[in-house]
Protein backbone atom coordinates (compact mmCIF):
# COMPACT_ATOMS: atom_id res chain seq x y z
CA UNK A 1 0.00 0.00 0.00
CA UNK A 2 1.42 3.36 -0.94
CA UNK A 3 1.45 6.22 1.51
CA UNK A 4 -0.29 8.82 -0.61
CA UNK A 5 -1.78 11.95 0.89
CA UNK A 6 -4.09 14.19 -1.11
CA UNK A 7 -4.25 17.84 -0.12
CA UNK A 8 -7.01 20.17 -1.25
CA UNK A 9 -7.04 23.91 -0.69
CA UNK A 10 -9.10 26.94 -1.55
CA UNK A 11 -9.34 30.61 -0.82
CA UNK A 12 -12.76 32.15 -1.11
CA UNK A 13 -11.90 35.66 -2.22
CA UNK A 14 -15.38 37.15 -2.09
CA UNK A 15 -18.64 36.44 -0.36
CA UNK A 16 -20.87 33.96 -2.19
CA UNK A 17 -24.39 35.00 -3.06
CA UNK A 18 -27.04 33.78 -0.61
CA UNK A 19 -28.34 31.48 -3.36
CA UNK A 20 -24.91 29.87 -3.88
CA UNK A 21 -24.19 29.64 -0.15
CA UNK A 22 -27.57 28.01 0.58
CA UNK A 23 -27.20 25.56 -2.33
CA UNK A 24 -23.77 24.49 -1.05
CA UNK A 25 -25.05 24.26 2.54
CA UNK A 26 -27.81 21.90 1.39
CA UNK A 27 -25.13 19.28 0.62
CA UNK A 28 -24.23 18.86 4.29
CA UNK A 29 -26.48 17.70 7.17
CA UNK A 30 -28.15 20.13 9.56
CA UNK A 31 -25.73 19.65 12.48
CA UNK A 32 -22.82 20.64 10.23
CA UNK A 33 -24.83 23.57 8.86
CA UNK A 34 -25.30 24.71 12.44
CA UNK A 35 -21.53 24.57 12.97
CA UNK A 36 -20.95 26.62 9.81
CA UNK A 37 -23.56 29.20 10.81
CA UNK A 38 -22.02 29.47 14.29
CA UNK A 39 -18.83 30.92 12.79
CA UNK A 40 -18.33 34.59 13.59
CA UNK A 41 -18.23 36.12 10.10
CA UNK A 42 -18.78 35.30 6.43
CA UNK A 43 -15.10 34.46 5.83
CA UNK A 44 -15.06 31.83 8.58
CA UNK A 45 -18.47 30.52 7.50
CA UNK A 46 -17.29 30.16 3.90
CA UNK A 47 -13.97 28.60 4.98
CA UNK A 48 -15.71 26.14 7.29
CA UNK A 49 -18.16 25.15 4.56
CA UNK A 50 -15.38 24.92 1.96
CA UNK A 51 -13.34 22.48 4.05
CA UNK A 52 -16.40 20.25 4.51
CA UNK A 53 -17.08 20.31 0.77
CA UNK A 54 -13.42 19.53 0.01
CA UNK A 55 -13.70 16.56 2.39
CA UNK A 56 -16.81 15.36 0.56
CA UNK A 57 -15.08 15.78 -2.82
CA UNK A 58 -11.85 14.12 -1.65
CA UNK A 59 -13.63 11.16 -0.09
CA UNK A 60 -15.64 10.69 -3.27
CA UNK A 61 -12.46 10.90 -5.36
CA UNK A 62 -10.80 8.25 -3.16
CA UNK A 63 -13.73 5.89 -3.62
CA UNK A 64 -15.16 6.12 -0.10
CA UNK A 65 -18.75 5.04 0.46
CA UNK A 66 -20.62 8.31 -0.04
CA UNK A 67 -23.97 7.07 1.27
CA UNK A 68 -24.62 9.21 4.32
CA UNK A 69 -20.92 10.11 4.53
CA UNK A 70 -21.53 13.15 6.72
CA UNK A 71 -23.98 11.26 8.94
CA UNK A 72 -21.06 8.95 9.82
CA UNK A 73 -18.93 11.90 10.90
CA UNK A 74 -18.08 11.85 14.59
CA UNK A 75 -15.70 13.69 16.88
CA UNK A 76 -13.15 12.59 19.46
CA UNK A 77 -13.55 14.06 22.95
CA UNK A 78 -10.97 16.70 22.01
CA UNK A 79 -12.97 17.66 18.90
CA UNK A 80 -11.05 15.90 16.10
CA UNK A 81 -13.48 14.79 13.37
CA UNK A 82 -13.32 11.26 11.97
CA UNK A 83 -15.40 8.85 9.91
CA UNK A 84 -15.40 5.14 10.73
CA UNK A 85 -14.40 2.88 7.82
CA UNK A 86 -13.22 5.81 5.68
CA UNK A 87 -9.83 7.28 4.83
CA UNK A 88 -8.08 9.40 7.47
CA UNK A 89 -8.44 13.15 7.07
CA UNK A 90 -7.67 16.47 8.63
CA UNK A 91 -9.28 19.87 8.05
CA UNK A 92 -8.36 23.46 8.79
CA UNK A 93 -9.35 26.95 7.86
CA UNK A 94 -8.31 30.44 8.75
CA UNK A 95 -11.10 32.66 7.59
CA UNK A 96 -11.91 31.93 3.97
CA UNK A 97 -8.66 30.01 3.39
CA UNK A 98 -9.32 26.29 3.84
CA UNK A 99 -7.35 23.05 3.53
CA UNK A 100 -8.20 19.35 3.65
CA UNK A 101 -5.78 16.40 3.71
CA UNK A 102 -6.90 12.80 3.11
CA UNK A 103 -4.99 9.51 3.22
CA UNK A 104 -5.96 5.84 3.02
CA UNK A 105 -3.16 4.80 5.37
CA UNK A 106 -1.57 7.75 7.16
CA UNK A 107 -2.92 9.30 10.31
CA UNK A 108 -2.39 12.97 9.58
CA UNK A 109 -2.91 16.52 10.67
CA UNK A 110 -3.00 19.77 8.72
CA UNK A 111 -3.19 23.39 9.73
CA UNK A 112 -3.16 26.77 8.03
CA UNK A 113 -2.67 30.27 9.34
CA UNK A 114 -2.67 33.49 7.39
CA UNK A 115 0.18 35.79 8.35
CA UNK A 116 -1.43 38.38 10.55
CA UNK A 117 0.25 40.70 13.03
CA UNK A 118 0.49 39.33 16.55
CA UNK A 119 2.59 40.05 19.60
CA UNK A 120 5.11 37.21 19.39
CA UNK A 121 5.98 37.46 23.09
CA UNK A 122 2.41 36.32 23.91
CA UNK A 123 3.40 32.90 22.53
CA UNK A 124 6.78 32.56 24.26
CA UNK A 125 5.57 29.77 26.53
CA UNK A 126 4.54 27.66 23.51
CA UNK A 127 8.01 27.43 22.00
CA UNK A 128 11.33 25.98 23.10
CA UNK A 129 14.41 28.12 23.57
CA UNK A 130 15.89 26.83 20.30
CA UNK A 131 12.67 27.55 18.40
CA UNK A 132 12.61 31.12 19.73
CA UNK A 133 16.22 31.58 18.79
CA UNK A 134 15.42 30.45 15.27
CA UNK A 135 12.28 32.61 15.09
CA UNK A 136 14.09 35.79 16.14
CA UNK A 137 17.09 35.14 13.91
CA UNK A 138 14.88 34.66 10.84
CA UNK A 139 14.68 37.48 8.30
CA UNK A 140 10.88 37.52 8.86
CA UNK A 141 10.34 36.36 12.47
CA UNK A 142 6.55 36.33 12.17
CA UNK A 143 6.71 33.99 9.17
CA UNK A 144 9.01 31.55 11.00
CA UNK A 145 6.76 31.67 14.06
CA UNK A 146 3.75 30.70 11.94
CA UNK A 147 5.74 27.88 10.33
CA UNK A 148 6.46 26.43 13.77
CA UNK A 149 2.92 27.10 14.99
CA UNK A 150 1.22 25.32 12.06
CA UNK A 151 3.56 22.35 12.40
CA UNK A 152 2.70 22.05 16.09
CA UNK A 153 -1.03 22.37 15.41
CA UNK A 154 -0.79 19.73 12.66
CA UNK A 155 1.01 17.33 14.99
CA UNK A 156 -1.67 17.81 17.65
CA UNK A 157 -4.38 17.12 15.09
CA UNK A 158 -2.62 13.96 13.93
CA UNK A 159 -2.18 12.82 17.53
CA UNK A 160 -5.89 13.35 18.10
CA UNK A 161 -5.61 14.31 21.77
CA UNK A 162 -5.53 18.08 21.94
CA UNK A 163 -6.64 18.39 25.57
CA UNK A 164 -4.19 19.61 28.21
CA UNK A 165 -1.17 19.38 25.95
CA UNK A 166 1.94 21.51 26.31
CA UNK A 167 2.84 22.16 22.68
CA UNK A 168 6.36 22.93 23.79
CA UNK A 169 6.70 19.14 24.02
CA UNK A 170 6.50 18.90 20.22
CA UNK A 171 10.06 18.86 18.93
CA UNK A 172 10.55 20.04 15.37
CA UNK A 173 13.47 19.23 13.11
CA UNK A 174 13.64 19.76 9.37
CA UNK A 175 10.96 17.57 7.74
CA UNK A 176 10.08 15.75 10.98
CA UNK A 177 8.40 16.35 14.33
CA UNK A 178 8.39 14.25 17.50
CA UNK A 179 5.56 14.05 20.04
CA UNK A 180 4.33 11.43 22.51
CA UNK A 181 7.11 9.04 21.47
CA UNK A 182 5.88 9.19 17.87
CA UNK A 183 7.44 10.62 14.73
Amino acid sequence: MTNSIKVYSTHVTERWSDETFNALMSIIPQDLRDRVNAEKDWENQHGSLARKLMLWHGMNEMGANMNDLFECLDFTKSGKPYIIDAPHFSLANDGAVAVCAISESSILGIDIERLKPINLSDYRDNMTYLEWREIYSHIIPLRRFYEFWTIKESVLKADGDQESVDIKEIYIQPDIAFFNAKT
